[in-house]
């Protein structure tokens, strides 16, 4: 008996063993709502973000200036990035722009650097007979004038024989040696800046499109419709002002250029290149034109200098003042006066990224205000 219940024992055990085991129940699943509130993340997202922005912007102050050219640039060329050959890996495409471009650079630099000289040597070798003729002039004009005409006379030379040359040397000796010593203490940061600039662009150009689809994301799950509104406004915004601001600087350059070639004016290329970066703020092609024609007039060319002065009132200027909104009426929410207040705040306060800069945030001030008027 003792046997068989052994034998009982060791066929229950093996069927024991060889029987599946029953998999023990699963915990009952945990609702979302302990895992995650997305009431809450959606309340504290935005506090968050604005928060993480804020010390971003804080601490890339000192390279702001860098930054926001390598973005403006990139953000021009662009579009010439996607034609290089699409075999070419990102990195190697990115490098390959970023070198192009910075040896495109170089060239124009150059030739600035060399016209100045030219301006230079005419002036020294001019000026003197210019300044004579213009001193006539102004006699001649001040003749003309009933009460003051003698007092206007006495108090100016008769030629540039009788100018206090020593004491004009003095000051402007003292001018530009502190103008000198200012240049030398900020290469330092122009070369810094230069590197910074460099090196952002490179990476523009290689992760740019996947940075602004990750902004648009944040700021949509962030702020819901607001956010995505606010990423297609600076979208929006930031092509206006690539049509309407620079496409009409480069058409006041051109015209400028033409009227200074017409009038005779010495380095007419180089005074219209000088016109294009002036004229991206309203009226600011009029600081280098006005100048132009009041030196026509003053050394003998009045016909010149008033032609001059035509053509830059009734063509430059209306390039800016028709052609200007025409461009960007359909691209931007702003109206001409903040606009115009944007483009001009942006300018003095960053340079030309702030004419980006300024009507984009113009943009979004209006677009906050809109929607919570509502």
């Amino acid at each position: 008996m003792a046997g068989t219940d052994l034998a009982h024992g060791s066929t229950a055990k093996h069927a024991a063993a060889a029987a599946p085991v029953e998999p023990a129940p699963l915990p009952a699943p945990v609702p979302v709502t302990d895992i995650a509130r997305p009431g809450r993340a959606s309340a504290t997202a935005p506090i968050w973000l604005a928060g993480v922005g804020a010390l971003v912007l804080f601490v890339s102050i000192p390279i702001l200036p860098g930054v926001l050219w390598a973005l403006l640039i990139g953000y021009w060329t662009y579009p010439l990035h996607r034609r290089l050959p699409t075999g070419l890996r990102a990195g190697a495409a990115a490098g390959l722009s970023t070198v192009m471009l910075v040896a495109v650079a170089i060239l124009p630099t150059m030739w600035l650097v060399e016209s100045t000289q030219l301006v230079w040597t005419w002036a020294q070798e001019s000026l003197p007979a210019t300044v004579d003729l213009a001193l006539i002039r102004t006699h001649e004009l001040a003749a003309s004038l009933p009460y003051l005409g003698d007092k206007v006379q006495s108090a100016l030379p008769r030629s540039v024989r009788d100018i206090d040359w020593i004491g004009i040397g003095t000051g402007s000796a003292n001018a530009i040696g502190g103008m000198l010593t200012t240049v030398v203490l900020r290469a330092g940061d122009s070369a810094f800046h230069l590197v910074i600039g460099i090196g952002t662009l490179f990476f523009v150009y290689r992760d740019g499109p996947t940075w602004w689809r990750i902004a648009t994301r944040a700021a949509t799950a962030s702020f819901g419709a607001a956010g995505l509104e606010a990423a297609d406004l600076c979208r929006q915004t930031a092509s206006a002002v690539t049509r309407g601001v620079i496409l009409t600087a480069l058409v006041q350059g051109v015209l400028a250029g033409l009227g200074y070639w017409a009038a005779g004016v010495p380095q007419p290329l180089l005074l219209a290149v000088m016109t294009v970066p002036a004229a991206v703020v309203p009226l600011g092609a009029s600081l280098v034109w006005v100048p132009a024609a009041a030196w026509l007039a003053l050394t003998g060319d009045l016909a010149a200098g008033v032609g001059l002065a035509l053509w830059g009132a009734l063509a430059v200027s209306t390039a800016d003042n028709a052609l200007r909104p025409l461009l960007m009426r359909e691209h931007t929410t702003l109206s001409f006066w903040p606009l115009t207040l944007s483009i001009v705040g942006g300018t003095l306060a960053l340079g030309v990224p702030g004419v980006y800069v300024g009507p984009i945030a113009y943009s979004l001030a209006r677009m906050a205000i809109t929607r919570a008027a509502r």
